[in-house]
């Protein structure tokens, strides 16, 4: 949903800006990454196979301003294509960064456990599935003479399931459940410098909203890696 943002009325520079901001903030992708990326244990004797399905991501995160002058913004928001085709690259990219980080730690976790991840063939398969939302929170606005400077924090909110089960047909789930991302309270500050002379805008929300993106890769394995481990994977096999 939009952002809504208050202003003080001692910040007339910034509040262009910010207006824009807000009308620009939020974007969602939705769909499933290629299965590619997954790349498992690679040696001998692997103890078993896994068939990883695509992950299936959506998001809603906001939109980077980072390089575009303030007129130029300005401007593409009164066309009807500009301002949405950058929504659109912006948060298909933060799909496709998720993704990246997750087949990377699940990746490296699975070679530790000697698993190898395959498309097809295996006894399991493992689906997974992502819908995060990043929100803004603005805690400080200041105006000078040749920038206005915003700062704030960004937080991860959503829910992240999974779901192994039997690749027979119609094969029921064997194990499944799910992670509350807000309950990770996972946090990063970016702030926006916009020039008073309309020059280039920096934005910091593209690194924050990626950091948070790793700390969630990294976060939800942790909570449940036990349920992928090699042997507890043999257990479900035996069902």
């Amino acid at each position: 949903m939009p952002l809504k943002r208050r202003f003080s009325s001692n910040f007339p520079a910034v509040t262009p800006l910010l207006i824009l901001a807000a009308s620009v903030c939020l974007f969602s992708v939705t769909g499933a990454s290629a299965s590619s990326g997954w790349s498992g244990y690679t040696g001998s004797d692997p103890v078993l196979s896994l068939a990883a399905t695509p992950v299936e991501i959506r998001i809603d995160a906001p939109t980077p301003l980072t390089g575009n002058n303030l007129q130029l913004l300005l401007a593409l928001s009164g066309g009807d294509g500009g301002l949405g085709d950058m929504r659109k690259k912006a948060s298909q990219e933060f799909s496709d960064y998720l993704n990246q980080q997750v087949q990377q730690r699940f990746g490296e976790f699975f070679d530790d456990e000697r698993v190898r991840l395959v498309d097809a063939g295996a006894a399991l398969t493992l689906h997974t599935n992502f819908s995060v939302t990043i929100r803004q929170k603005i805690i400080d606005i200041v105006s000078g003479k040749d920038y206005d400077l915003e700062k704030g924090i960004m937080t991860a909110y959503g829910e992240f399931r999974y779901r192994v089960q039997g690749t027979a047909l119609g094969a029921h789930a064997l194990r499944e459940g799910s992670v509350d991302i807000a309950r990770l309270n996972l946090e990063a500050r970016y702030l926006t410098r916009a020039p008073t002379d309309g020059g280039v805008v920096e934005d910091t929300t593209r690194q924050a909203t990626e950091r948070l993106l790793e700390d969630i890769a990294e976060e939800v394995l942790d909570q449940i890696e036990d349920v992928l481990e090699a042997d507890a994977l043999l257990e479900l096999t035996r069902r």
